[in-house]
C-alpha cells in the first residue's frame, strides 16, 4: 500500500468532500514564519514524539500531510502506512505549492 501525492487543487476538493485529518508537518518556527493551511495540527516529523502522535490518530479517517516543499511529508505518508493508516494522500509541493495557487493560509 502507498499514499497519493495530489496537486493544491484537489487536495482542497478531497477536503471538502471528507472527513480529513490535516497534518502540517514542519516545525513551529516553518509554520511561524510561513503559515499554515486552516484546520491543520502539527505534529512536527523531526520530534521525539512524532510516532506517537501519529498513532494516536483516527487510522480509519482519510489523512493529508504536508511540509514546505514535499520531501518530509513524503516520509511522514509512508510513517503513516507503516503505522496502519489506509488513506494517505499529501500535497504535492509542500504548502510552498498550496501558496502558489493563491490558496488561503493563515498566520
Amino acid at each position: 500500500m502507498s499514499y497519493k501525492r495530489e496537486s493544491p487543487e484537489k487536495i482542497q476538493s478531497l477536503m471538502n468532500e471528507k472527513d480529513v485529518i490535516l497534518i502540517d508537518v514542519r516545525s513551529a518556527q516553518e509554520i511561524k514564519s510561513d503559515g499554515c493551511i486552516s484546520k491543520s495540527l502539527n505534529i512536527d516529523i523531526r520530534g521525539s514524539d512524532f510516532e506517537d502522535k501519529l498513532k494516536a490518530l483516527d487510522k480509519t479517517k482519510t489523512l493529508v500531510l504536508y511540509c514546505r516543499a514535499g520531501n518530509r511529508s513524503a516520509t511522514a505518508a509512508q510513517e503513516a502506512i507503516d503505522c496502519g493508516f489506509t488513506d494517505v494522500y499529501m500535497i504535492e509541493g509542500g504548502i510552498t505549492g498550496w501558496k502558489s495557487r493563491g490558496l488561503s493560509v493563515e498566520k
